[in-house]
C-alpha cells in the first residue's frame, strides 16, 4: 500500500512539473511512474530475497522494517534524480 501511494504522488510531481514547465503533462507523469516503477520492481527481484534470507537468520531486528520498504526509498531516489534530469534548464 505504501508504495502505491508513493507511485501516486510520484506521478502527480511530475504531472505539476510539467505543467509548471510547460512539458506535455502526461508523458511526463508517465515518466516519473515509470522512473519508480522500473528500479522498484528491479530492487525486489534481484536484492530483496538476499536480504529477507539474511533477516530469516537474526529475527526480531529493524533490518526487516528495511527489507520489506528499501524498494520504496530505492525507487523514489531513482524518481528524484530522474525529474531533475527531465526538467533540468537547457543552458546556453
Amino acid at each position: 500500500m505504501a508504495g502505491t501511494i508513493t507511485a501516486f504522488l510520484i506521478t502527480y510531481w511530475f504531472y505539476k512539473s510539467a505543467e509548471a514547465t510547460g512539458k506535455n503533462p502526461l508523458f511526463s507523469a508517465g515518466l516519473g511512474f515509470l522512473s519508480y516503477l522500473i528500479p522498484c520492481i528491479v530492487w525486489t527481484l534481484t536484492v530483496t530475497p538476499g536480504l529477507r534470507d539474511a533477516v530469516e537468520h537474526n529475527p526480531g531486528t529493524l533490518s526487516g522494517l528495511f527489507v520489506n520498504y528499501a524498494y520504496i526509498l530505492v525507487g523514489a531516489a531513482c524518481a528524484i534524480g530522474f525529474k531533475f534530469l527531465h526538467f533540468k534548464q537547457a543552458t546556453s
